[in-house]
């Protein structure tokens, strides 16, 4: 094989298959979402009682949804 052949042979090797970068980006946008979840619970659970009043939540509402795991829908 001339050098040629060996570095297009390595430069598909160290290349991710498609698959394989589906697959991250599946995970990157995964953990982005569970990451937003978290953060929207968290300042859901500081708003005043006032502040549930405008946007149509009840107490009961906030904390049923601030009791949620990050990664529960």
């Amino acid at each position: 094989m001339s050098t040629l052949h060996h570095r297009l042979a390595a430069a598909r090797l160290s290349r991710p298959s498609p698959s394989i970068a589906v697959a991250f980006l599946r995970v990157t946008l995964t953990l982005a979402e569970w990451r937003r979840r978290a953060r929207s619970r968290a300042a859901l659970a500081q708003l005043s009682s006032r502040d549930l009043r405008d946007i149509g939540l009840s107490p009961g509402e906030q904390l049923q949804e601030c009791r949620k795991a990050f990664w529960q829908a």
